[in-house]
């Protein structure tokens, strides 16, 4: 299978190429990027004859679908979703190719939705949001809510946490490599930070009492509860869960939080009220937020100042759900405890390379625009996942799950 890895540059992205390298199902990968330079320069330090390059802005539709069109699948990683998501997956149909993305943006979560019975249509498989959150999330719900007969209420979780770690794939160029190779990089805007401050700056959705509405970014919500780790305190924000999982899962509230801590939450805030008075851009938001988490992430694993914040905080991916079983109210949580290397890139870029090969195996059926709930079988991603968190792991190996009587 030719697979064309657009936004292949980037951390996720590379993390991904990395891991499909390792396949023999794939006979070459085309990393596209409108940074040329960069991708040459990656596919050179690799070194793989699956490899090649493409320099691409996907605003030119017709270069973008003739591109598609001499490969088998587009896996997608350009950033930010809301600009770019919908016109890629638009440019798949065109030229009836299958597609596979990190999409964590709500908004247009919902406009690659409503562009099922096109994709389907053409007769093209799209499955979106195949990363931490969603993705991971989204599994991990599926497993826990599977526990009941009634659903009452879904809990997904992510924030500031830390665990063991697999080792380095073979195939994946490190920022520090590519910072030894080519100097250090311009500062610029950090991506994620960017879009944590994007999505504080407009309503979000949840769901409540059987229906989605929309709240505050960044509203406080009640400690959440993980069996054998402190209440943890944690805030709304809009990442697609919220509008994808009612669509599967029949529970009466489903929600979407994140735990950076008091401190950190309470910076998010200071800086999207500048924003929102104008006093800073979002990049130049995003830069000074990115220096003050990473200032906070050094004292607390220095022990200064505020580490009790995160002693005793949850896994950093997790879900809580409520409900019936065996005719008795229970909480099932469920947690990833083990992770791929490099943290985010990692835990971003693995499940997606994996969701990929899944798609090229066959073991993800049906036509359209499909979410990882209603299209990816849980145990059989986790089992595939576990080898990336660590020698000989299985899927029942980096899972913590808690039961608990209410």
């Amino acid at each position: 299978m030719n697979v064309l890895a657009l936004g292949g540059c980037g951390d996720m992205g590379r993390m991904a190429v990395a891991i499909l390298l390792e396949s023999p199902k794939i006979s070459s990968i085309t990393i596209a990027d409108k940074n040329y330079k960069l991708a040459k320069t990656i596919v050179e330090m690799i070194g793989s004859d699956k490899l090649s390059t493409f320099e691409i802005d996907v605003n030119d539709s017709e270069k973008l679908v003739d591109l598609i069109a001499s490969h088998d699948i587009v896996m997608n990683t350009v950033e930010p979703f809301y600009k770019f998501a919908k016109m890629i997956l638009e440019a798949c149909i065109k030229a009836k190719k299958h597609y596979i993305d990190i999409c964590d943006d709500w908004k247009p979560t919902l406009d690659l939705l409503d562009m099922d019975k096109k994709a389907k249509t053409a007769g093209i498989t799209a499955i979106i949001g195949i990363g931490a959150s969603p993705g991971i999330t989204n599994l991990l719900a599926v497993l826990a809510c599977s526990k009941f007969e009634e659903v009452y209420e879904l809990i997904t979780a992510w924030g500031f946490s830390e665990g063991k770690e697999g080792k380095k794939p073979r195939y994946y160029v490190t920022g520090k490599m590519l910072k030894k190779k080519l100097g250090p990089p311009p500062e610029k805007a950090n991506a994620a930070v960017e879009h944590l401050l994007f999505e504080t700056l407009e309503k979000i959705p949840t769901f409540k009492n059987g229906k989605i509405i929309e709240i505050d970014a960044l509203t406080e919500a009640e400690l959440i509860q993980f069996p054998g780790f402190k209440d943890t305190y944690v805030c709304h924000i809009g990442h697609p869960e919220t509008v994808t999982l009612p669509r599967i899962i029949k529970a009466k509230t489903i929600s979407l939080v994140m735990f950076l801590g008091e401190t950190a939450t309470d910076l998010t805030r200071q800086y999207r009220q500048k924003i929102l008075d104008k006093k800073l851009t979002i990049t130049e938001a995003t830069i000074a937020l990115d220096r003050e988490f990473k200032s906070l992430i050094k004292r607390a694993r220095m022990g200064r100042a505020p580490i009790k914040e995160y002693i005793g905080m949850p896994p950093s991916l997790c879900v809580i759900a409520t409900g019936m079983k065996n005719g008795k109210r229970k909480k099932v949580a469920i947690a990833l405890n083990r992770f791929p290397y490099d943290e985010m890139a990692g835990v971003t870029g693995v499940p997606l390379a994996l969701a990929t090969l899944m798609m090229i195996e066959g073991k993800i059926k049906g036509k359209g625009v499909l979410t990882p709930e209603e299209s990816i079988n849980p145990d059989e991603f986790f089992d595939k996942f576990a080898p990336y968190c660590g020698k000989n792991l299985m899927g029942k190996d980096i899972l913590l799950e808690k039961e608990v009587e209410l």
